[in-house]
């Protein structure tokens, strides 16, 4: 009974192994998950946008935002002014922090908003209310346009600029790979409201002015600049040119620097913090309340050695207790596995054959298992022979063309007839064997 007790702990033990080695590697098999992470070196990171604006505005100050918003906001020193960054998929505003955010730019300072989506307060109370402005994706736009079969889905995105001299006469291309594929995106675009939808004028401290597009359906702007008292917000409505993937390249540095030309150059401070959910009081995605942030297993699970550890544990002790309460029971004796006689039975057809003189037969089965060979181990199509297929062969394999094509002409004698001698047989053999042996 013991061993069997043994026999489980092993089980989980491996198990538990095999779990922890998947999250440890876990960045290698996700290395083109589209995470927007400032500390991830991964293809579709911000790693590199992080460093390079950390060392852009060192001399000014550089710091991060690790708790909420509004907390961080009240620190701050009110006769001097600062850039405030948010680039990742989505900022989770609560209505606290919108107002936050909106008496900050109204003092002078800048906000720079680079995401994905924007549901929620910001653009409902901000761009729909104080701009007139909604939110839009190609998707929307052109949904029933696809209904038509000439209208084809486009993988690749070209973003640019309005103002002549920032414009560029070929645009600058992004897209979303994983591993070898291009996946197709849609992209948001700012899109003025109906008239008949306003309920109050534009406030004059506020005034838009657009600076950039995307064009890969027509569908517009995405991105601008909206002034509100002494600052400006400076909206972006993609994070996908600020990734590692694109700021090695030269253009997508020089888009990223055209776009990060419209800040001042003064104090930045980058928010890490907003992108993630919280649920407060009001049952509201938010970090309004920061007492989350401060509490043990947030500190836990912010920090990726730990969190995988608390989640090991846990399914450790889940395994333990599934294993535990298993029902005991007798050892079910070992059933020997049947013997594999398939390559007796290939050796007995083939003598039968032999014997009964259908070296026809043997020398087909040979050209299929010919065939067979060179489409696992080449993954070359046999359904054309040509010249094309002879040098590609040759070339995978290293064999001479020469030689390959003396077999495929006894194959090609092969078929023709309904039985060949044995001279014959022990010539395509002997041709077959050398393919073999000599082949890489």
């Amino acid at each position: 009974m013991s061993n069997e007790r043994n026999k489980y702990i092993l089980i989980a033990l491996a198990i538990i192994v095999v779990v922890a080695g998947y999250f440890l590697l876990r960045d290698n098999f996700s290395e083109w998950r589209y995470n927007l992470d400032r500390e991830e070196k991964n293809a579709y990171g911000t790693f590199l946008t992080y460093e390079l604006l950390k060392e852009k505005y060192k001399s000014k100050g550089f710091s991060d935002i690790d708790k909420s918003v509004v907390e961080s906001f009240r620190k701050l020193k009110k006769n001097k002014t600062y850039n405030y960054i948010f680039i990742n998929q989505q900022p989770n505003y609560d209505s606290a922090t919108v107002d936050t955010i909106y008496k900050f730019v109204a003092a002078g300072n800048t906000v720079f908003i680079s995401c994905e989506n924007m549901y929620g307060e910001f653009p409902d109370s901000i761009l729909y209310d104080e701009y007139h402005l909604r939110l839009t994706t190609g998707y929307d736009g052109l949904y029933y346009k696809f209904m038509d079969s000439s209208i084809e889905r486009k993988n690749v995105v070209t973003f640019n600029f309005l103002h002549p001299n920032l414009r560029d006469d070929k645009g600058y291309k992004y897209f979303i790979l994983n591993k070898s594929d291009t996946l197709t995106n849609y992209y948001y675009n700012f899109e003025a409201i109906a008239d008949s939808e306003i309920v109050h004028t534009i406030s004059k401290e506020n005034a838009i002015s657009f600076a950039g597009f995307e064009n890969s359906y027509d569908n517009g702007l995405n991105f601008a600049i909206l002034k509100h008292g002494k600052g400006k917000f400076v909206i972006l409505l993609t994070a996908l040119p600020f990734t590692n993937y694109f700021m090695r390249s030269e253009k997508g540095l020089e888009y990223a620097s055209k776009i990060f030309s419209h800040l001042p150059d003064q104090t930045t401070l980058w928010d890490n913090i907003s992108h993630e959910y919280n649920f407060n009081n009001d049952n509201n995605f938010d970090h309004g309340d920061s007492s989350f942030g401060e509490s043990p297993l947030y500190f836990i699970l912010k920090n990726r050695s730990l969190r995988w550890a608390w989640y090991l544990t846990i399914l450790g002790i889940i395994i333990y207790a599934v294993f535990h309460a298993k029902r005991r029971q007798n050892i079910i004796p070992v059933i020997e596995p049947k013997e594999n006689n398939s390559l007796k039975y290939v050796e007995t057809i083939g003598q039968l054959y032999f014997h009964e003189e259908e070296h026809i037969e043997i020398a087909n089965e040979m050209r299929l298992q010919f065939m067979n060979f060179i489409r696992h181990k080449y993954y070359i199509k046999t359904n054309e022979i040509d010249e094309v297929f002879f040098k590609q062969l040759s070339l995978k394999s290293a064999i001479e063309e020469e030689k390959i094509t003396l077999i495929f002409n006894e194959f090609k004698d092969i078929i023709k007839v309904r039985s060949i001698d044995q001279k014959k047989l022990h010539q395509l053999n002997n041709q077959l064997e050398y393919f073999y042996k000599n082949c890489k």
